[in-house]
């Protein structure tokens, strides 16, 4: 979910609404309810700027319903590879989440809440990686020829992955629109996390990604360079990536 949204993935899933209609005797109307279905293949997963996948290709989906009132629910779901010579590997994240969108003085607004579920974990070897958030953001598009947009947000997890304590967590993104259809944007995120059982001393770090995106018929097309400044002292790989994805929605 787009991204910095709900969601921060290299290669964001950029969802659109199919309207089901309604008939009455003499008119078609639009209904209220929306459904929306995403699919996207990437080079890599990467979330909040560190490699989900071990630096290899990730497959992620999703589907969304939508109320004009504002509301929504959806799930969403990727591979994942993570420490494959353990016991405990995670193989698959599923998200559900659920929140609410409105305008007002000319911004835009959303609140909600998302569940993290990792499959395939073991819990008895000292995995317990399912976690909460609650989230928010507000963000503004301009008009003109550019359309330029920015947009802040933030999460709060009272018990993050891991089992850590608190984690919070802060973006902002700005894009525009060029010629040819391409798109343009830089996100930047800090990320804090007080520790407890997989970190006793906490971390915090941050993060960018600049990139483009482009449609192509029903493809969305997109390409960026990603790093995670200080989070990887050892192994700097996890933590810079070219992430090329192509999607689509429907």
């Amino acid at each position: 979910m787009n991204q910095f949204l709900t969601k921060y993935v290299s290669g964001t899933l950029l969802a659109s609404l199919m309207v089901l209609g309604t008939f009455n005797a003499s008119a078609e109307e639009e209904s209220p309810h929306t459904i929306s279905a995403n699919v996207l293949l990437a080079t890599e997963y990467l979330y909040r700027g560190i490699t989900q996948t071990n630096e290899d290709p990730t497959l992620q989906g999703g589907f969304d319903y939508g109320h004009a009132s504002g509301f929504y629910i959806g799930t969403w779901a990727s591979n994942l590879e993570f420490n494959p010579s353990t016991s405990d590997a995670a193989s698959l994240e599923i998200d559900f989440y659920a929140g609410y969108g409105f305008s007002a003085g000319g911004l835009d607004f959303d609140l909600g809440y998302l569940y993290y579920m990792y499959t395939g974990q073991n819990e008895d070897a000292g995995a317990d990686y399912d976690f909460w958030e609650i989230y928010g953001s507000v963000g503004k598009e301009f008009g003109g020829s550019l359309a330029p947009s920015v947009s802040v947000g933030f999460a709060w997890s009272p018990d993050f992955y891991g089992e850590d304590d608190d984690g919070i967590y802060v973006n902002g993104s700005f894009g525009m629109s060029l010629p040819a259809g391409i798109s343009p944007y830089f996100n930047i995120g800090y990320q804090d996390v007080s520790g407890d059982k997989t970190t006793p001393a906490g971390f915090d770090y941050w993060h960018y990604a600049i990139g483009a995106s482009k449609d192509v018929g029903p493809l969305t097309l997109d390409i960026s360079w990603n790093d995670a400044d200080n989070y990887c002292s050892g192994n700097q790989d996890a933590c810079e990536a070219v992430v090329f994805s192509v999607s689509s929605s429907f």
